[in-house]
């Protein structure tokens, strides 16, 4: 084996082992709080986007409010179980939704086939899952709930 790699130029091997790095990098889990997720996931996130994080505790839920350094802010809800049931979002950048939906992600996409394209908000129910979300220019905004983890005596009213 030493022979091998002793025979590959030098900067073969660093092209080498840049694109082992880079496959590594693209093996590993993106540690996230997205729906449904753990709440100890909110930790990778404000590091993630270096971000500053204030808890607000609720009576049946804690929101875990990221204000990022470009101005906008990522609130993920969490039940009593721990559960992220509910993200929002505000500021001038529309987020990745793959990111903050997680695995209910194509079934948001899904949901969202066939329909008319439209301005102002849009709201998308789907059996479990309810998304509202608009803006326009530097001003966007939304929210996306599993209403099946919402905690008992919490309505999507609740939440704004």
């Amino acid at each position: 084996m030493k022979l091998l790699v002793a025979s590959i130029p030098r900067a073969g091997r660093y092209l080498l082992s840049l694109a082992l790095g880079a496959l590594v990098l693209q093996l590993s889990p993106e540690a996230r709080a997205a729906l449904g997720d753990d709440v100890s996931a909110v930790a990778a996130d404000q590091v993630r986007w270096g971000a500053k994080v204030k808890v607000m505790r609720r009576p049946a839920y804690a929101v875990h409010e990221l204000s990022l350094p470009t101005g906008a802010k990522v609130r993920e809800l969490a039940n009593d179980a721990g559960r992220v049931f509910a993200v929002s979002w505000s500021g001038g950048w529309r987020p990745n939704l793959r990111s903050l939906m997680g695995a209910h992600y194509d079934r948001f996409i899904a949901g969202t086939r066939g329909r008319r394209a439209t301005r102002g908000i849009v709201r998308i129910e789907l059996p479990g899952m309810t998304v509202v979300m608009g803006g326009h220019l530097r001003t966007f905004f939304g929210t996306a709930v599993l209403t099946d983890l919402l905690p008992a005596g919490v309505g999507l009213e609740d939440l704004r």
